[in-house]
């Protein structure tokens, strides 16, 4: 009995779902010029505004491109809202980050305000766009909510360097949950029965979210329209049918999407992740009722509702009879692609935009796996990080990959002790990743979140517990 118990909370678990320095990514370390100029370690001298007779436009545009690049938006969706001159007391240009040295120079630049998608980003840059740095770098955060083992829901703060860069990217389906403003907004995956507003003050319950589902959406909005939360319903005693809701964090403006009868076999509407601009909804139809020792979940299928028209867009439809379910893993960041673990053995990536589709392989040295899954693409989309596991409860064994969403062999970068698996979370920034470790069997284990490098170093506990959600900044 007590074993079933523990398979019965690892479903649930599936369904809803530290301290070392990252390596600095490309452009993360401010250039150092060429000229014999003399080296030091920065000490926040305090910069100076100055006119200039220089444009900023080649900087503006420079700064562009790094915010396209490096937060995987399209330029055509980046607005430059402010330039002011500045003087820059030396190479690192007023970005002050711990153990990085700066050239010893004055450099005229500017201070550009940019923002997309809701969200702002401040770039230095000197006077012709040649260097420019992310403010960011300075200031990131990180703050993780988790379920505990007594299922209560914590608020935890790993002491973790995010100095170098901190682009992440949380990209798979069924969303336990999301961030807006320093504020986390998840399901309250302890009772099954709704949601959480969580940040540093404490936690509020979101009586306005009634028997969701297993997927909470979270828009963080932009200049012209407020945040929203979007989720699906479960059916009642009383009434046999499933709906996607959606209000802003405070539960005005809440309204109904779409409403099906649950059917035969029975489905569910889960919210999964919102369009760029919030004018569309990304979800999905779950059957209801599965059951048995399920390690890898995901999505069954995938469509798009527009707000205004409710025009539902097929993406992925319901697949037949003899086809896979719940093995939907996880979209890229630019909404091009959709990593599965349908096929046995194979991570697929498909582009959304012709339907091509690319394989990725184990790595060579495991061969003891059964199951694949909880693929995540990187900010940039260029790498998928999976799991793999043995698939026995009672031997238990897991195993972390990654490989280029262009195909081929993936390579090993986790193992697990016996009576442990893993599923990977996210990715903290293009070289960073977080993953879940879910402990069965292991009398000494427990459920962890892990902190590694890409390429398979500084494996770091951060927090016990189940992820529901980050909280970044930026």
């Amino acid at each position: 009995m007590k074993i079933k118990i523990v398979f019965a909370l690892l479903l649930i678990i599936s369904f809803l779902s530290a301290c070392v320095q990252v390596s600095p990514t490309t452009g993360s370390t401010p250039p150092i010029t060429s000229s014999p100029t003399p080296v030091r370690e920065v000490t926040s001298p305090e910069p100076t505004t100055q006119p200039t007779e220089a444009s900023p436009v080649a900087a503006e545009q420079a700064a562009i491109q790094y915010v396209s690049t490096n937060y995987n938006v399209a330029v055509d969706h980046i607005e430059v809202l402010s330039s002011e001159p500045m003087t820059w007391p030396n190479g690192c240009m007023g970005v002050v980050i711990p153990g990085v040295l700066c050239t010893d120079v004055i450099t005229p630049g500017y201070v550009i305000i940019l923002e997309a998608n809701g969200q702002q980003f401040e770039i230095h840059a000197n006077q012709d766009g040649t260097s420019v740095i992310d403010a960011a770098q300075q200031l990131a955060t990180l703050d993780f909510v988790v379920l505990s083992a007594d299922l209560s829901i914590q608020l935890v703060h790993p002491e973790y360097p995010l100095h170098a860069t901190f682009h992440p990217s949380f990209s798979g389906f069924l969303p336990t949950g999301g961030a807006i403003a320093g504020t986390a907004y998840v399901l309250d995956t302890s009772s099954l029965s709704g949601a959480l507003a969580i940040n540093s003050n404490g936690q509020q319950e979101l009586t306005f979210i009634q028997h969701p589902t297993y997927g909470l959406a979270v828009w963080r909005g932009d200049q012209a329209t407020p945040p929203l939360l979007a989720w699906g319903t479960q059916p009642t005693n009383s009434d046999n049918t499933t709906s996607l809701m959606v209000a802003n964090p405070d539960g005005s403006n809440l309204q109904t999407l779409l409403t099906m009868d649950v059917g035969t076999p029975p489905v569910q509407l889960v919210a999964e992740f919102w369009s760029d601009d919030g004018q569309s909804l990304y979800f999905s139809k779950e059957p209801m009722g599965l059951g048995g020792y399920i390690v890898f979940s995901g999505a069954s299928n995938l469509y798009k509702i527009d707000l205004v028209t409710k025009q539902v867009t097929d993406i992925f439809p319901i697949p037949s009879s003899t086809q896979v379910l719940a093995c939907l893993d996880a979209i890229s960041l630019d909404h091009t692609y959709v990593a599965d673990h349908c096929t046995p053995e194979n991570i697929t990536v498909t582009d959304l935009r012709d339907g091509t589709a690319t394989t990725i392989q184990a790595p060579v040295d495991v061969t003891s796996y059964r199951f694949m899954g909880s693929a995540r693409f990187s900010p940039s989309g260029k790498q998928v990080a999976f799991a793999m596991a043995r698939g026995n409860p009672d031997d238990e064994h897991g195993w972390v990959a990654v490989g280029s969403s262009s195909g081929e062999t993936a390579r090993l970068i986790l193992t697990s002790d016996a009576g442990t698996y893993y599923n990977v979370v996210g990715w903290l920034n293009e070289s960073t990743l977080l993953v879940q470790s879910v402990s069965l069997n292991n009398p000494n284990g427990a459920n962890q979140l892990i902190i590694i490098g890409s390429d398979g170093s500084n494996p770091t506990d951060a927090a016990q517990g189940v992820w529901l959600a980050t909280i970044g900044n930026p």
